[in-house]
């Protein structure tokens, strides 16, 4: 409330400078409001996100009702490309592990080498996913190889 105090009273003084709020704020007020902040704007991003997609599905429903008042072909819904799953896993494979190059670094420094070693996790993971993704690539790239020789 003296927050809201304070802001009224930067307006009707004109709103030459910036108040400071760091008299009437205690660090117990800062300390609640910061996860409450972070929990909102979370909540905002997929409540937004929600209406997004009902909003895109409500115009391809109105394009396929106008389609069929003027007997027009109803149009194919817009084909999306989906990556193959090597290439996802690749990128997250390459993300962790360099997040794990760094933590392990950054812990080693900091704490030693008893600290360090938990770095080692994500690293594991990053190396695991790239595994991963090569062995998916070549899968892939056999039934592919396989299918064309079939076909000729």
């Amino acid at each position: 409330m003296d927050v809201l105090v304070s802001v009224v009273e930067w307006l009707i003084q004109g709103g030459d400078s910036m108040p400071i709020f760091a008299d009437t704020l205690s660090a117990d007020t800062l300390a609640v409001m910061i996860p409450i902040t972070a929990i909102m704007g979370g909540i905002a991003v997929a409540i937004v996100g929600i209406i997004m997609g009902a909003r895109k599905k409500e115009l391809e429903h109105k394009e396929r009702i106008i389609a069929m008042e003027k007997g027009i072909a109803i149009p194919e819904p817009p084909k999306t490309e989906c990556r193959p799953t090597y290439q996802s896993n690749r990128s997250s494979g390459f993300v962790m592990t360099c997040i794990g190059i760094a933590i392990t670094l950054a812990l080693w420094i900091t704490a030693g080498s008893e600290g360090g070693v938990w770095g080692l996790i994500p690293l594991a993971i990053g190396v695991g996913l790239l595994i991963s993704s090569t062995v998916e690539k070549k899968e892939i790239d056999q039934k592919d190889t396989r299918n064309r020789a079939g076909q000729i």
